[in-house]
């Protein structure tokens, strides 16, 4: 669907991917407002052992792009509803933290990446034989004996930990696990048809995410000496059975413009289901501390380098994931664009989306906005 227009992002997307081979694949969608503008596909879902083609429609592994989708969203749905506030202590949710600081960590800090947990652990390794043994409570129990990098609102450290731990208080206060919570919170309501989930050792179900095969590769793993695909990509989040609040979500470009246009329909107090005071909420930028990007689950431009190029306002929100997703959105435009990619596929030093990811969204907004009113 490229309708007229967009002959400059076509054109980027078919050198790099098609002729250099920069990556293996993609699928672009563009929402302006109630419209989509633009949904492509591009290279091939899959290299090896053969090369299948990437469709509209393919199933990718979100990685970190879970955190704000499903994460920090069924955040603010509960938060609404109120089950859950943002100034809530973690302790309320998961009970007595042996840590003394970690007793300061509330659900705000988690959400902003200041909680002063770590980035990442390799917790995984303790798992030798992957696909056995696998027990997200040791995962959890694990964080929480993690210490802590900084006092909790001291300084941002982008954290998968924090989400780990997340998931974990949104499953305490739902009553039910984090894909179920998800399926009946957001998708079912949503009518979302390939986004969820995918649960390791449960057969897909008829409509699960990629239950028809249609999912793009990621990367041939060295822990699990495979090439992943319906597989969650992330170690950790694999030992967890496959579903994280940091990691595990499976979606399609258009089931996530069906959340971006009721983002948008939220924001100007038309959405049942996300209402505007908690669109305003989540999408405020926290500016707690000095040079802090984050809002409540999703990150702002930075001033320079943005992934997000250079175009978007300032009242711009959005998230990447490792396996080389994005979704960045304007509100000020009700602009969105969702870049779904498989650039770890077969090999995770593939780094050329940190190029290419800024070029995408620069060459959408250098078509719909003139020069003089590009600029921020």
């Amino acid at each position: 669907m490229t309708g007229s227009g967009f002959q400059g992002l076509d054109q980027l997307l078919r050198e790099r991917i098609e002729v250099d081979g920069a990556i293996p694949g993609a699928v672009v969608l563009v929402r302006k407002g109630e419209e989509i503008l633009f949904h492509e596909a591009y290279g091939n879902r899959q290299r090896i052992p053969a090369l299948r083609p990437m469709q509209r429609d393919t199933v990718f592994d979100l990685a970190s792009l879970t955190k704000p989708v499903a994460t920090a969203l069924c955040t603010q749905l509960l938060w609404q509803q109120g089950g859950m506030d943002p100034d809530d202590r973690l302790e309320r949710h998961l009970g007595p933290l042996n840590d003394a600081a970690k007793r300061g960590i509330n659900i705000r800090h988690l959400l902003s990446h200041c909680s002063g947990l770590p980035a990442w652990r390799p917790f995984y390794q303790n798992f030798p034989e992957p696909g056995r043994g696998i027990d997200a409570e040791a995962i959890i129990g694990r964080v929480l004996e993690e210490p802590l990098e900084a006092l909790p609102g001291e300084k941002e450290i982008y954290s998968d930990l924090g989400f780990i731990l997340l998931g974990r208080a949104l499953e305490a206060v739902a009553g039910s696990p984090l894909d179920r919570l998800f399926e009946d919170r957001i998708s079912r309501p949503l009518g979302l048809v390939q986004t969820g989930y995918r649960r390791l050792g449960k057969a897909p179900e008829q409509g699960a995410p990629g239950a028809d095969g249609n999912i793009a590769a990621t990367e041939l793993c060295p822990w699990r000496r495979r090439i992943l695909v319906g597989e969650v990509h992330d170690e950790n989040a694999y030992v967890m059975g496959g579903v994280s609040g940091h990691a595990g979500l499976f979606s399609t470009c258009a089931d996530l413009d069906r959340i971006v246009r009721e983002v948008f329909r939220g924001s100007r107090g038309s959405s049942e289901l996300f209402h505007r005071e908690g669109v305003r909420t989540f999408l405020k930028r926290q500016d707690r501390l000095p040079g802090a990007t984050w809002a409540l689950g999703w990150d702002t431009p930075s001033l320079q380098h943005s992934a997000a190029g250079r175009y978007f306002s300032r009242n711009s929100f959005g998230h990447n994931g490792f396996t080389g997703t994005s979704l960045w959105m304007d509100l000020d435009r009700e602009l969105a664009v969702v870049l779904l990619t498989n650039r770890v596929h077969p090999d995770r030093g593939n780094l050329a989306i940190r190029e290419l990811r800024p070029q995408v969204h620069d060459a959408v907004m250098e078509e719909l906005l003139p020069p003089e009113r590009a600029a921020r």
